[in-house]
């Protein structure tokens, strides 16, 4: 089904993506007011056997089953954050470089890339905000494609210019929420350097939904090997787009929501949250990635006490949104999950996992 600008205006409307791609849209009323969310443990079942899927040629691939199956990523990092990097093959060619990216509420595929494979259009192009700059992004559909000798689904993306992660990594496209939703849970270690996804593959959700946690969907039995942390997640789904959200407080403050976001070297709060929680400024800055050919240079301020769910996260800096451009409470970037060495992301179960660290 074709792409509309209203189905686009999501990316700008409810969800926010990778910070280091500014490929980002924007929150709004259309997510809860962050609140203290209740938790309910759940019983988690063995779901099926874990299934190694060995990287094959492009050629050949293979479709999930009911239990987890395991993808071989590459860690990269870089700064303060670590980035998540799966092989990717389209219409049987390649593999490409593509960012696992829970921050970015659609998959995108970078232009030179979309030219190579004459990607079709369905829909016109719009503009797309990001940190400091804009860029148009065009809805394509990808008929055929893969990760790690996995078998993706047939979907709509958006082409966009895609920045380089650094000097030495091109990136060639993000796999996004989602596609990593549609597998109900994922779990990427960054130490193993492996990411889990948690079932078959499932229709993309075709309407509007907000599901807060935790439900009783279990996680696989697989994924809780090791986890110390476990907090609610906020699920938002609209025509096809997902974002997903946690709860932080700074210093026993009410809770904001935050997006969760493996796409990001850095975590970040908007500058509205600076002031009126009265954070204190680091006295330095920090230079993301060039984005959209201009790059962003942000201010840090000091987390201090501050929490996911009930759990206590490492003081540090953080850095400041602009006041101008992506609107967000703020995001939880690679450079906090990361340090926990494996993250569980549950989309069907609504809560997300950290390891021990």
């Amino acid at each position: 089904m074709p792409f509309t600008g209203q189905t686009l205006a999501v990316l700008r409307s409810i969800l926010l993506a990778s910070v280091a791609l500014a490929l980002g849209p924007v929150t709004s009323g259309g997510v809860p007011s962050a609140t203290a969310t209740s938790q309910k443990t759940t019983a988690s079942r063995l779901v099926g056997v874990s299934r190694p899927i060995k990287p094959v040629a492009c050629r050949h691939s293979q479709p999930a089953v009911g239990g987890p199956s395991v993808l071989s990523v590459r860690t990269v990092r870089l700064g303060k954050g670590a980035f998540a990097l799966v092989s990717v093959c389209i219409e049987g060619a390649g593999p490409f470089p593509f960012l696992i990216d829970s921050g970015s509420a659609l998959s995108v595929v970078d232009t030179q890339l979309s030219r190579r494979f004459h990607l079709r259009q369905v829909g016109a192009p719009e503009r797309a905000a990001g940190i400091g700059c804009s860029t148009t992004v065009v809805p394509e559909q990808v008929s055929s494609w893969s990760a790690g000798g996995l078998t993706f689904s047939p979907q709509v993306v958006l082409s966009g210019a895609l920045p380089n992660l650094d000097a030495s990594q091109s990136l060639a496209g993000v796999i996004g929420s989602d596609v990593l939703s549609r597998f109900g849970s994922v779990r990427i270690d960054y130490r193993a350097q492996t990411m889990s996804l948690g079932g078959a593959e499932s229709p993309s959700p075709a309407g509007t939904g907000v599901v807060q946690g935790s439900t009783s969907a279990p996680t696989p039995a697989q994924f809780l090997k090791g986890m110390r942390v476990d907090a609610a997640l906020t699920v938002v789904t609209r025509q096809g787009a997902v974002g997903v959200y946690v709860p932080i407080k700074f210093d026993g403050s009410r809770a904001q929501l935050f997006v969760v976001d493996t796409g990001a070297e850095i975590s970040m709060v908007s500058p509205q949250l600076t002031r009126s929680l009265h954070l204190v400024a680091a006295h330095q800055s920090v230079s993301l990635p060039a984005a959209f050919g201009c790059p962003v240079s942000l201010t840090e301020v000091q987390s201090g006490r501050w929490t996911l769910g009930s759990a206590s996260l490492e003081p540090q800096p953080i850095a400041k949104l602009p006041a101008s451009g992506l609107k967000a409470d703020g995001l939880l970037g690679s450079d906090v999950l990361s340090r926990y060495g494996a993250v569980v992301i549950d989309y069907s179960g609504a809560r997300i996992l950290l390891e021990s660290g």
